[in-house]
């Protein structure tokens, strides 16, 4: 049988024996061609390679580091084929498929819903020109999984980030910025952590943005100052109402794009993947990418 499916796994997920019982049934049915790239490279030249086999569903096996990866190889190329991307979620936290449903605990019908529903049209943003599907974080989180040392989270898994951020944790000091929204006029702003989301949930299961939905057109931005708690910003007596979108701890917009400038070098997450930088143009491009829901 022809395979129409590349499945393309990260290397810890490939060992899981789980996933073999899940994928070994079915693989035949289905059509399904299974890769382990040991690199970027690799993993680009393997979509290129399969799309132009004939392969029109790239399955993505892994978190949303993974997911990354593979859709941004796939976006470079789906102007020369009719392609679309599934997930099976085999991450430590799953977030962009808990949006939909899918926690990974069912991965026969991971598999299969991932190589045969129909694919729909979703939003792409983008950073300085950079892919991300789920969600952009910025700051002090931001800065803790780039600079964790990868020693560290060999031997402790998950739980490096949190005795390693624990050690960093007098570093976290908000970083005056400037952002422009659509163009508008830039305003300042002190930052300690922001979301720059296409979906809801980040970090392990945070619903960073609430409102957000993967096919609007538009990004959700969450913004913490926590300069705002200061006993000095209180007015007497009063706690800020956090709720508000503007007033609040944690501000909210809704924007197509925009230009975010800080005083220092401030560390970016786009879905797994660290950017470092001091100007960052943010967009997005509507129904740029074919996917498959996860879930039933």
């Amino acid at each position: 049988m022809a395979k129409h499916t590349l499945l393309i796994l990260n290397r810890k997920s490939a060992a899981r024996p789980d996933l073999r019982a899940a994928v070994r049934p079915i693989e035949k049915e289905l059509g399904i061609k299974v890769i382990i790239p040991w690199s970027g490279k690799d993993l680009r030249k393997s979509v290129r390679e399969a799309i132009n086999d004939g392969v029109t569903r790239i399955v993505a096996g892994g978190g949303d580091g993974t997911l990354n990866s593979v859709a941004a190889a796939v976006l470079r190329l789906r102007k020369k084929a009719p392609v679309s991307l599934g997930l099976v979620p085999l991450g430590t936290a799953n977030d962009f498929a808990r949006a939909f449903g899918d926690k990974g605990s069912d991965l026969s019908a991971s598999v299969r819903i991932a190589a045969t529903k129909a694919a729909e049209p979703i939003d792409v943003g983008y950073i300085n020109g950079k892919p991300f599907v789920n969600v952009a974080s910025g700051g002090f989180g931001a800065m803790i999984t780039a600079t964790t040392p990868k020693e560290m989270k060999k031997r402790l898994g998950g739980l490096a980030y949190t005795l390693f951020g624990l050690a960093k944790l007098s570093d976290a000091k908000s970083v005056p910025a400037q952002i422009s929204i659509d163009g508008g006029a830039p305003y300042k702003v002190s930052i300690s952590a922001l979301a720059i989301a296409n979906s809801r949930y980040a970090g392990g299961g945070f619903d960073v943005a609430p409102e957000a939905e993967i096919s609007d057109g538009l990004l959700d931005l969450s913004v913490l100052s926590t300069d705002r708690l200061m006993p000095e910003n209180l007015p007497f007596g009063r706690l800020p109402d956090i709720s508000d979108p503007k007033e609040g701890v944690v501000q909210r917009s809704r924007l197509k794009s925009m230009v975010l400038e800080t005083s220092q070098p401030f560390h970016m997450n786009l879905d797994g993947e660290p950017m470092v930088d001091q100007r960052f143009e943010v967009s997005i491009k509507p129904k740029a990418l074919n996917f498959v829901f996860p879930g039933a």
